[in-house]
């Protein structure tokens, strides 16, 4: 059984997405206790100052969605790795079969930014507040049992689902951020966040980013010519020269109609 601390930090881990937007807002409907949204962007490129979050999205972040919780009273804190993508991909292994290679891109399903770039410094976050407990408000809606059933509390973190809580579908936290306008942009043509660069990405978002940001699709055409990666595969597998053609193939279709 998890400790049960006697005055624990409320938190809410925030990607700015419906699902974690919805539960600052059902918490500040409902009177349940909120110190803080704990916000981890992951960057691109440091040096250059490149968010690795969609563009469209991590815009709406600063300048709409963070000034309005702001006003609703709720604060936010960012963090971020010390690392970054570029990081990462030139990253040296050490040891096993690909020793002496460049770890290149991101494995789908294994993903080390997601550790390295995105809860690690969550986790340090966490750490300040060892000592008095943390409850963690997480965005899992109540349409998602598999999920649910692994939200597991971790030493002085506990986790609760607001949205179990007050029922609340996907479909209604999508609602709930319209209600308030602060449904992000990113899902004009996405179904999920993440990263510009993630291998989970599906054809048409690659292509979106491809025609609306194409400086950032140059800088994945810069690092798919790197030599000595510890694989080519850039998609499950598949290598940046294919998911090109894959969204040439897909741009063509769209023109049809």
């Amino acid at each position: 059984m998890a400790k049960v601390y006697d005055d624990p930090v409320y938190i809410a881990s925030c990607s700015f997405g419906k699902d974690s937007i919805a539960t600052i807002l059902l918490a500040l409907e409902h009177g349940e206790p909120l110190d803080a949204a704990v916000f981890s962007e992951v960057m691109f490129d440091h040096s250059r100052n490149i968010s690795g979050e969609i563009p469209e999205h991590i815009e709406w972040v600063y300048s709409v969605a963070i000034p309005r919780l702001a006003e609703l009273g709720v604060k936010v804190d960012v963090v971020r790795s010390e690392k970054d993508y570029v990081t990462l991909f030139h990253t040296i292994i050490q040891s096993g079969t690909h020793k002496g290679m460049k770890r290149g891109w991101l494995m789908g399903g294994k993903c080390n930014a997601n550790r390295d770039l995105k809860l690690q410094p969550i986790h340090r976050y966490y750490k300040q507040y060892r000592d008095r407990g943390v409850v963690q408000y997480v965005g899992i809606a109540v349409d998602e049992p598999r999920r649910l059933a692994r939200m597991k509390d971790k030493g002085y973190i506990r986790k609760v689902s607001l949205l179990e809580k007050y029922g609340y579908t996907e479909a209604d936290a999508w609602r709930k951020c319209e209600e308030y306008g602060l449904l992000s942009p990113l899902y004009q043509t996405a179904h999920r966040g993440g990263c510009w660069f993630c291998p989970n990405c599906r054809i048409p978002v690659f292509c979106d980013l491809r025609k609306k940001h194409p400086h950032l699709w140059h800088e994945l055409q810069i690092l798919s010519k790197v030599e000595n990666k510890s694989s080519e595969g850039f998609v499950y597998g598949r290598t940046f020269p294919q998911i090109e053609q894959k969204m040439d193939d897909y741009d063509n279709t769209q023109q049809l109609f």
